[in-house]
């Protein structure tokens, strides 16, 4: 019988690691991980290939977010 695989655990943050797998991405932005790699190909989010897996530097998470909190442009009220 092969060995049974943990399921990852996303209450830990991978910020230690400095980088986000996709997967991570995928479900903290509840996306799927087919709409996180359309985000990479349009240029959206940097990545960076280690040992062959596509991460995203947790630097790069950090500050889409927070353009995302922030509006855009000047829109008033008046």
């Amino acid at each position: 019988m092969s060995p049974m695989r943990r399921p990852a655990n996303f209450a830990t943050s991978p910020v230690d690691e400095g980088s986000c797998s996709l997967t991570h991405l995928a479900h903290r932005w509840n996306k799927s991980r087919r709409e996180i790699r359309q985000m990479l190909q349009h240029g959206e989010l940097p990545f960076e290939q280690v040992n062959g897996q596509i991460r995203v530097p947790c630097q790069a998470v950090q500050e889409f977010e927070k353009k995302l909190q922030c509006p855009i442009g000047g829109l008033s009220t008046d």
